[in-house]
């Protein structure tokens, strides 16, 4: 990774695609970014972000792993990638094994697939009203855990609830929620939806081995006065919950930095700062947030 530990800043959520490599059918719903996402377009902040964790972008299933080869293909061209966090379908049941074997088979000396994401964010609110459907992500969270590896969870606000009813059955999995599990921003954290948004965070943050990224609310904005009049508190409150050392800062590009209220990472940075200022984190904690919590979490060299 590069940069020196007292200058790192590590974005852990980018992503990069191109569409004429692998299918992203998701896309196709969203006209301001379907189009090829390379290294040389992402949004480094002015140079100073010194490492970066790769996390699936949505291709197909069965592409998974060409996904994975590809990235690490542009290893020697992208200093600052650290690791990869692969898509995994959690309900595969024996499946599941053999797909994490291909993947950490093709780990590097210098970048690794650390972790897995199955994304939940589509379905339906209540996960784990099927029965069936329960004991199959239950199972697939317990073989992550047997592997070392870990789950970013990508849920919105109304399932996040439910998904940590399920992960209290796994406390032993290392766990990070993204985007804040995308609360109401439009709505503020004020208004029923936000309550109930917080109090699920502070219910999920007592799993000592569960983690928050702090990206994704420029996305969850209609624009950018949703953003400025609501963001700050949700930043505010998850510090609180999670503290510094289970915090940790991404720029969710280029999702976050062309739909909804958009913005650079730059500016994102700015915002976590003065949340963290606001809930009372000093610069040692600050430091957890821009590099040290995401260098413990993903076990990241450097």
């Amino acid at each position: 990774m590069a940069g020196s530990r007292d200058s790192a800043l590590v974005d852990v959520h980018v992503h990069v695609w191109d569409p004429a490599r692998l299918s992203y059918p998701w896309l196709d719903g969203v006209p301001a970014i379907d189009r090829a996402f390379l290294l040389d377009d992402i949004d480094r902040a002015g140079g100073t972000v010194t490492g970066h964790v790769f996390v699936q972008a949505g291709c197909l299933p069965e592409q998974a792993l060409d996904e994975v080869r590809w990235v690490l293909g542009m290893t020697d061209a992208w200093p600052e990638l650290a690791a990869i966090v692969a898509d995994a379908d959690l309900r595969g049941g024996p499946a599941l094994a053999s797909h994490l074997d291909e993947l950490l088979n093709l780990n590097t000396e210098r970048v690794r697939v650390v972790g897995v994401r199955h994304l939940l964010q589509d379905e339906r609110d209540d996960l784990l009203a099927d029965p069936a459907a329960r004991s199959a992500l239950l199972d697939g969270l317990r073989t992550l855990a047997a592997r070392g590896l870990t789950f970013d969870v990508c849920v919105r606000h109304r399932q996040l609830d439910t998904v940590t009813e399920l992960l209290e059955q796994v406390p032993e999995l290392p766990t990070v929620l993204d985007h804040l599990g995308k609360p109401p921003v439009d709505a503020g954290i004020a208004s029923e939806a936000g309550r109930a948004w917080a109090g699920a965070l502070a219910r999920l943050a007592r799993l000592p081995r569960a983690h928050v990224k702090l990206s994704g609310l420029a996305a969850e904005a209609s624009g950018a006065d949703a953003l400025d009049a609501h963001a700050h508190d949700f930043l505010v409150h998850a510090l609180r919950a999670f503290g510094p050392d289970r915090s940790m800062i991404g720029s969710d590009w280029p999702v976050s930095a062309f739909t909804g209220a958009g913005g650079t990472f730059d500016g994102w940075r700015g915002r976590v700062r003065r949340a963290a200022a606001a809930a009372g984190v000093h610069a040692e904690g600050v430091a957890s947030i821009e590099h040290r919590t995401a260098t413990r979490f993903y076990g990241l060299g450097g």
